[in-house]
């Protein structure tokens, strides 16, 4: 009778077990570097809305899914070194740190799109710098590693210059702002975040807004293989809010909104994030989509961090971009209509 009744126990044992482990939570854990002013964890655009407002945590609360959020200082070498310890399932990462991940081995693949975030050379006030053919020779902070600098070696590229025409420093966004205004160094090329020193007397002769689109900063959503492999229904989700965030971004309508709640998250006043978006293209600039413009800048970076040093291999973009999510969110939402594919010049097709 023993004999009979164990293939029954073990068939009793094992729904008892699957039950259990499928009982555990999951856990989304995801990464980003911040980029706040004050001692707030910060990230603007739609990542950073769906942080502030919880919006992830409140779409997955009805199924026991769990939420965290993961800050780091040290930018992307820090959340790529989270990513290969397997301590992050998603990252919001500039195009560099990203590619560098990828190139380094990381099995990541990007589900979602960023552009169009503009880059500024501010100046000391008797730096005598007015153009990017000003900076021959002059000491210029650059933070090395980040989607910084290919934009500062897109923008150096159009007037016929080199890294090594400057005398460059790396240095993070703070340490940069703090060196400028204690005349340590000449110029540095930064985001929107610079801007506050103007009132010190800081000059901001040239941004990205007078140079080609490919100059701007891109960035975008990675994800771990094993992650979508094992949940492709929660990250659709994921990504579905980030594109309803990012739809919700292009209505200028709710940039005065967007603008006063970055802030106050921030600690950078309303009025930088005003003047960093006055004049763009939000059909652009907020676009998730992976297009022929996202396409072709995250391979020009590729090769660009191999011409620098940066990576050892390059490898083909096509091989890691997966477009399905976020085409699937448009297409679910019914607003196909309101971000034109963009070819690689930037222009709308």
């Amino acid at each position: 009778m023993r004999k009979r009744f164990r293939p029954l126990l073990g068939l009793v044992l094992a729904a008892l077990l699957g039950q259990t482990h499928a009982a555990d939570p999951v856990t989304i854990r995801i990464g980003s570097p911040d980029q706040g002013a004050g001692t707030t964890p910060f990230i603007a655009g739609p990542v950073g809305m769906a942080h502030i407002q919880q919006q992830l945590e409140k779409e997955f609360a009805a199924d026991g899914v769990k939420v965290e959020w993961h800050f780091f200082k040290g930018a992307g070498p820090a959340v790529n070194e989270a990513l290969a310890n397997q301590q992050l399932d998603f990252a919001w990462l500039g195009d560099l740190a990203a590619i560098i991940g990828r190139s380094s081995g990381l099995p990541t693949r990007l589900l979602l799109g960023a552009r169009g975030n503009n880059m500024y050379l501010a100046t000391a006030p008797n730096a005598d710098i007015h153009s990017l053919a000003d900076l021959k020779g002059k000491r210029v902070a650059v933070y090395r590693g980040t989607a910084d600098q290919l934009s500062f070696g897109r923008a150096l590229q159009s007037q016929g210059l080199k890294e090594h025409d400057l005398q460059i420093i790396s240095l993070d966004w703070s340490a940069a702002r703090a060196a400028l205004a204690s005349g340590q160094i000449d110029a540095t090329w930064s985001g929107m975040g610079i801007l506050a020193l103007g009132p010190k007397g800081i000059q901001f002769p040239l941004s990205t807004k007078q140079l080609p689109p490919l100059a701007t900063t891109q960035a975008g959503l990675v994800a771990t293989q094993a992650f979508i492999d094992q949940h492709p229904d929660l990250t659709q989700r994921l990504v579905t809010v980030l594109v309803k965030n990012a739809a919700w971004l292009t209505d200028t309508r709710n940039q005065p909104a967007y603008n006063q709640q970055m802030a106050e998250q921030s600690a950078i006043p309303a009025t930088l994030f005003e003047q960093e978006a006055k004049g763009d293209n939000l059909a652009f600039r907020e676009s998730p989509r992976i297009d022929p413009f996202l396409r072709a800048s995250l391979q020009d970076s590729v090769e660009q961090a191999k011409a620098l040093g940066l990576v050892r291999r390059t490898f083909d973009t096509a091989d890691w971009v997966e477009p399905r999510f976020v085409d699937a969110a448009i297409e679910q939402l019914k607003i196909g209509s309101l971000w034109p594919a963009f070819d690689a010049n930037g222009k709308a097709l």
